[in-house]
Protein backbone atom coordinates (compact mmCIF):
# COMPACT_ATOMS: atom_id res chain seq x y z
CA UNK A 1 0.00 0.00 0.00
CA UNK A 2 1.33 3.75 -1.02
CA UNK A 3 2.07 6.05 2.38
CA UNK A 4 -0.90 8.79 1.28
CA UNK A 5 2.28 11.32 2.25
CA UNK A 6 4.23 10.12 -0.85
CA UNK A 7 1.14 11.17 -3.11
CA UNK A 8 0.60 14.52 -1.51
CA UNK A 9 1.88 17.22 -3.70
CA UNK A 10 3.19 19.98 -1.72
CA UNK A 11 3.88 22.22 -4.35
CA UNK A 12 0.45 23.47 -6.61
CA UNK A 13 0.51 21.77 -9.81
CA UNK A 14 -0.30 25.52 -11.11
CA UNK A 15 2.55 27.15 -9.17
CA UNK A 16 5.50 24.43 -10.70
CA UNK A 17 5.79 26.76 -13.77
CA UNK A 18 6.32 29.68 -12.51
CA UNK A 19 8.41 28.26 -9.26
CA UNK A 20 10.85 27.03 -11.94
CA UNK A 21 11.06 29.75 -13.93
CA UNK A 22 11.42 32.53 -11.16
CA UNK A 23 14.42 29.70 -9.84
CA UNK A 24 15.76 29.76 -13.49
CA UNK A 25 15.72 33.37 -12.99
CA UNK A 26 17.68 33.62 -10.04
CA UNK A 27 20.40 31.87 -11.37
CA UNK A 28 20.67 34.12 -14.84
CA UNK A 29 20.24 37.46 -12.65
CA UNK A 30 22.80 36.27 -9.77
CA UNK A 31 25.16 35.56 -12.58
CA UNK A 32 24.75 38.79 -14.76
CA UNK A 33 25.12 41.18 -11.54
CA UNK A 34 28.31 38.95 -10.75
CA UNK A 35 29.48 39.14 -13.91
CA UNK A 36 28.93 43.13 -14.40
CA UNK A 37 30.11 43.94 -10.77
CA UNK A 38 33.54 41.75 -11.86
CA UNK A 39 33.84 43.53 -15.29
CA UNK A 40 33.31 46.86 -13.77
CA UNK A 41 35.97 46.24 -10.95
CA UNK A 42 38.56 45.06 -13.45
CA UNK A 43 38.00 48.06 -15.27
CA UNK A 44 36.09 46.42 -18.33
CA UNK A 45 32.92 48.54 -17.74
CA UNK A 46 32.63 51.78 -16.44
CA UNK A 47 31.68 52.53 -13.04
CA UNK A 48 28.35 53.74 -13.31
CA UNK A 49 27.30 50.41 -14.24
CA UNK A 50 27.83 48.88 -11.31
CA UNK A 51 24.02 50.50 -10.09
CA UNK A 52 23.20 47.85 -13.26
CA UNK A 53 24.67 45.31 -11.47
CA UNK A 54 22.76 45.92 -8.34
CA UNK A 55 19.50 45.83 -10.43
CA UNK A 56 20.02 42.51 -11.14
CA UNK A 57 20.73 41.86 -7.68
CA UNK A 58 16.98 43.41 -7.14
CA UNK A 59 15.70 40.97 -9.86
CA UNK A 60 17.47 38.15 -8.24
CA UNK A 61 16.19 38.98 -4.74
CA UNK A 62 12.66 39.27 -5.92
CA UNK A 63 12.44 35.99 -7.87
CA UNK A 64 13.59 34.85 -4.35
CA UNK A 65 11.23 35.79 -3.03
CA UNK A 66 8.56 35.47 -5.40
CA UNK A 67 9.87 31.11 -5.50
CA UNK A 68 9.45 31.42 -1.52
CA UNK A 69 5.93 32.28 -1.40
CA UNK A 70 4.88 30.32 -4.27
CA UNK A 71 6.23 27.49 -2.37
CA UNK A 72 5.11 28.63 0.61
CA UNK A 73 8.08 28.01 2.51
CA UNK A 74 8.64 27.74 6.33
CA UNK A 75 10.04 30.28 9.11
CA UNK A 76 13.26 29.15 8.46
CA UNK A 77 13.56 28.14 5.00
CA UNK A 78 12.70 31.91 4.53
CA UNK A 79 15.52 33.55 6.66
CA UNK A 80 17.86 30.76 4.67
CA UNK A 81 16.85 32.77 1.13
CA UNK A 82 17.35 36.01 2.77
CA UNK A 83 20.80 34.94 4.26
CA UNK A 84 21.60 33.59 0.48
CA UNK A 85 20.59 36.72 -1.05
CA UNK A 86 22.68 38.99 1.39
CA UNK A 87 25.34 36.59 0.60
CA UNK A 88 25.15 36.76 -2.90
CA UNK A 89 25.66 40.06 -2.71
CA UNK A 90 28.64 40.39 -0.75
CA UNK A 91 30.05 37.21 -2.53
CA UNK A 92 32.14 39.65 -5.37
CA UNK A 93 33.02 42.20 -2.59
CA UNK A 94 34.78 39.19 -0.86
CA UNK A 95 36.28 37.58 -3.58
CA UNK A 96 37.80 40.92 -5.08
CA UNK A 97 38.98 42.21 -1.72
CA UNK A 98 41.24 38.71 -1.33
CA UNK A 99 42.35 38.81 -5.13
CA UNK A 100 43.09 42.51 -4.69
CA UNK A 101 44.81 41.76 -1.46
CA UNK A 102 47.13 38.67 -3.38
CA UNK A 103 47.87 40.90 -6.39
CA UNK A 104 49.18 43.49 -3.63
CA UNK A 105 51.00 41.05 -1.84
CA UNK A 106 52.69 39.01 -4.30
CA UNK A 107 53.34 42.36 -6.88
CA UNK A 108 57.12 41.49 -7.92
CA UNK A 109 59.80 43.84 -9.08
CA UNK A 110 60.00 43.22 -12.48
CA UNK A 111 63.13 45.91 -12.60
CA UNK A 112 65.18 43.91 -9.99
CA UNK A 113 64.31 40.50 -11.64
CA UNK A 114 65.94 41.74 -14.88
CA UNK A 115 69.32 43.40 -12.85
CA UNK A 116 69.90 39.64 -11.54
CA UNK A 117 69.22 40.35 -8.25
Amino acid sequence: MIDPLMIRPEIALADFLPIFISSALVLIFGGVYVGIYTAVKVKYLKPWAIIIAYGFWTLTAYCLYVMGSLMHVGDFTAKALVVAAIGLFLLPFAVYYMEDNVHKNNEHDTQGEEDGK
